[in-house]
């Protein structure tokens, strides 16, 4: 009766083997079918996107980064008590597509945007002038110049892909 009992158990314990290979078999082609068909649909973005703009010049051209200058000013700041002029250079970094588009709103609109720049200058704190890259200055820039350009219609990304800030050190103007 033990023996009976033992060889029922053994039974018990190890699965039926075939059971096993053919769900392996079946995972292996499920798996091999998936893969099969990623590749066959779809395309490594980045390779596509270098193919078509090989394919035309004139896409690539148009869509090199320019720098457009915005903005080459003398700027003041008073806010510790003791007036400093910065000389300052903005530019802003599009798409060549949009260059003439940024030139002529630049144009159009310079003094406004000076004043508005000359705004933030004057209420930016002394320690901001001390950072090595400009990021408080750079971001309020940024921000006022993206508002101004906006967002491109053909792909809904911002117009202004970065704001590039140029200053000297400022020299102290009264005594």
């Amino acid at each position: 009766m033990a023996d009976a009992a033992e060889s029922t158990d053994s039974k018990r314990k190890l699965p039926p083997l075939k059971s096993m290979i053919v769900v392996a078999i079946l995972l292996v082609g499920e798996a091999a079918v998936l893969v099969g068909a990623m590749m066959f649909i779809g395309k490594d973005p980045d390779v596509a996107a270098a193919n078509d703009a090989e394919l035309d010049p004139i896409l690539a051209e148009q869509e090199k980064i320019v720098e457009v200058l915005v903005l080459d000013a003398k700027l003041p700041n008073a806010k510790s008590g003791v007036s400093y002029l910065y000389s300052t250079e903005i530019y802003a970094q599009v798409k060549n597509k949009h260059s003439d588009v940024i030139n002529e709103k630049v144009q159009q609109f310079y003094n406004e945007i000076k004043a508005e720049i000359s705004a933030i200058w004057r209420t930016s704190e002394p320690h901001h002038f001390q950072e090595p890259k400009l990021e408080n200055l750079t971001r309020k820039v940024h921000a006022l110049l993206n508002e101004r350009f906006g967002i491109d219609d053909d792909d809904g990304e911002p117009i202004l892909t970065k704001c590039v800030i140029v200053m000297g050190t400022g020299f102290r103007v009264d005594r």
